[in-house]
């Protein structure tokens, strides 16, 4: 499977690639109640859950576990 196209446009992540493009490999959307969970598997240094589950109530709901901060 081909992956997606993923834009994001905060600049001062360490995935942020030019055009507003994430060049994360591992990209793990949470809820916002859960902002400060941390994920219990890895890939490549990135966290993500493939087993828990939740429901958004709409898209402020979310946020992005993936981003971290640009360092350079």
């Amino acid at each position: 499977m081909e992956n997606p196209m993923v834009k994001c446009s905060i600049a001062n992540c360490e995935y942020w690639e030019q055009g507003n493009n994430c060049s994360a490999e591992v990209i793990m959307i949470e809820v916002n109640a859960h902002a400060d969970k941390s994920e219990p598997q890895t890939r490549h240094g990135q966290a993500y859950d493939s087993e828990h589950r939740d429901e958004a109530e709409g898209v402020a709901d979310t946020c992005c576990h993936t981003f971290t901060e640009r360092t350079h």
